[in-house]
C-alpha cells in the first residue's frame, strides 16, 4: 500500500482534495501489515503508591490534609456537644432552679437575726 501521490488537488482554500478512497478490507490489512507500538511500561498502583509516599512534598501535603481533617472534626464535635451539653444543663437547672431558690430563701431566712445581730454589734447597738 505505497500509494503516496506527490500532487494532491487542493480546494480554494488550500486543503486538500482526498479523491482515493480506501476499503476496510485495505484498511485492516494495512493494520495487520503495521509493526506492533512498543507497549509503554506501566506502573502498578502499588508502586505508584510508593513513589507518591516517598515524596517529600507528598508528606506534606498528606500532613496539611490531615491537620484540615482533623480540625473539621473537631470543630463539629464541639457544635454537636457543645449544644447538647447546654441543653443538658439548663435541664437540669430548670428541674432544680425552684429547689435550689426555696433552700437558698430557707437559709438566708435562717441567717438574718445572726446577721442583724452582728452588724448592731459592729456598730455598737445593743439591744
Amino acid at each position: 500500500m505505497s500509494r503516496r501521490p506527490t500532487h494532491l488537488p487542493l480546494d480554494s482554500e488550500g486543503i486538500p482534495i482526498l479523491t482515493d478512497l480506501v476499503s476496510d478490507q485495505e484498511l485492516m490489512h494495512a493494520r495487520d501489515m503495521a509493526e506492533p507500538d512498543e507497549t509503554p511500561a506501566y506502573l502498578s498502583t502499588a508502586q505508584i503508591a510508593d513513589e507518591l509516599l516517598s515524596s517529600e512534598l507528598f508528606q506534606q501535603q498528606l500532613d496539611e490534609v490531615a491537620a484540615e481533617l482533623a480540625r473539621g472534626i473537631r470543630l463539629q464535635v464541639e457544635q454537636a456537644l457543645g449544644t447538647a451539653i447546654e441543653d443538658v444543663i439548663n435541664e437540669a437547672l430548670d428541674r432544680n432552679n425552684a429547689r435550689s431558690f426555696e433552700l437558698i430563701r430557707v437559709q438566708l431566712e435562717d441567717a438574718v437575726p445572726e446577721l442583724l445581730a452582728k452588724a448592731m454589734q459592729d456598730k455598737g447597738i445593743s439591744r
